[in-house]
Parts: C-alpha cells; sequence; structure tokens
C-alpha cells in the first residue's frame, strides 16, 4: 500500500471513528434529555475511548500542516515569515472564538436571570459596571486559552510536518 492509500484508508477509519464518537454523544444528550442525569456507562467509555483512538490512529497517519480558522493551510517553515504568519492565524483565531463564546454568554445573561447566572461567583457582582467587567475578564481568559492551545498544537503540528518531510527527503 502507497503513501496515497495509506493516507486516504486512515481519513476513513477516521471519519468512521467519528460517527461512532457522535453516535455516543447523541445517545448521552437524549439519555439527559430523557431523565436529566447522565448514568450510560457504556456510552461514556464509547466516547472517552473513541477520542483516545481518534487521537491515536491520527498519529499513525502521519503530520498534518496547521490551517487557519477558514481552513487556509499555514506555512511550516522555521523561518521568521512563517513563524509571522502562523501566528497571525492564531491570534485571528483566538480572537474570533473569545469573541463568539463572550456574545454567547451576553445573549445567556439577557436572556436569563442576571442574579441566577452570576450566583456561582465568589465575588458579588454589581450593577452593569460589573456585568462588562465580567464579560470583559472572560473575552480576556478565552483570548488567552485559545491562543496558548492554538499555538502549542500548531506548532507541533508545523514541526511533525517538517520532520515528515525530512524523512522522506532523506
Amino acid at each position: 500500500m502507497d503513501e496515497r492509500q495509506h493516507l486516504k484508508a486512515g481519513r476513513s477509519a477516521l471519519v468512521a471513528l467519528g460517527a461512532v464518537i457522535f453516535a455516543a454523544l447523541g445517545v448521552l444528550v437524549w439519555e439527559y434529555i430523557r431523565t436529566e442525569e447522565v448514568t450510560n456507562t457504556a456510552a461514556i467509555l464509547v466516547l472517552v475511548g473513541g477520542a483516545g483512538v481518534f487521537a491515536l490512529v491520527q498519529r499513525v497517519l502521519g503530520a498534518e500542516a496547521p490551517r487557519s480558522l477558514m481552513g487556509v493551510e499555514l506555512p511550516t517553515g522555521a523561518d521568521a515569515p512563517s513563524r509571522r504568519r502562523r501566528r497571525r492565524a492564531y491570534l485571528r483565531g483566538a480572537f474570533l472564538f473569545a469573541a463568539g463564546l463572550t456574545v454567547l454568554s451576553l445573549a445567556g445573561l439577557a436572556l436569563g436571570d442576571t442574579q441566577e447566572l452570576t450566583s456561582a461567583l465568589p465575588f458579588e457582582v454589581q450593577g452593569t459596571l460589573g456585568l462588562v467587567a465580567i464579560l470583559a475578564a472572560e473575552f480576556l481568559a478565552l483570548f488567552a486559552v485559545s491562543y496558548a492551545i492554538d499555538w502549542a498544537l500548531g506548532e507541533w503540528s508545523s514541526k511533525a510536518v517538517e520532520r515528515q518531510y525530512a524523512r522522506l527527503d532523506g
């Protein structure tokens, strides 16, 4: 089996595994909707085990170049322009992710009881200024975490691609 066939077979396996994972997730969501608790151990094990197998198959298949939020393949080189372009893509993705989740939080606050939604916080939220401060802190935290994860995974992926190129060339 050549590399192209190996890659197609691996991608097909990942699609099938993704379908199994989503089916297990669907079973868990359905159970939660019906009974308001999740006790289906088999579905939980399939979900967690499937995610582990998914990561393992992804690793065996080899590396893929990092992609931007829009799906554009990013450069994998170690030179400064390539790193700069990847960092900009990570920043853009982190900004959009943080903004999207912050907007969803704002919608949740607008549609729900603000007191109920903020009661889990260790401090008292006072008025509109307090809500704005919470949303700003949420945005900054989401942005920082998202950027760190994007950067770590993207750089790992680009280095893995470069190692794979070196192995194939050598």
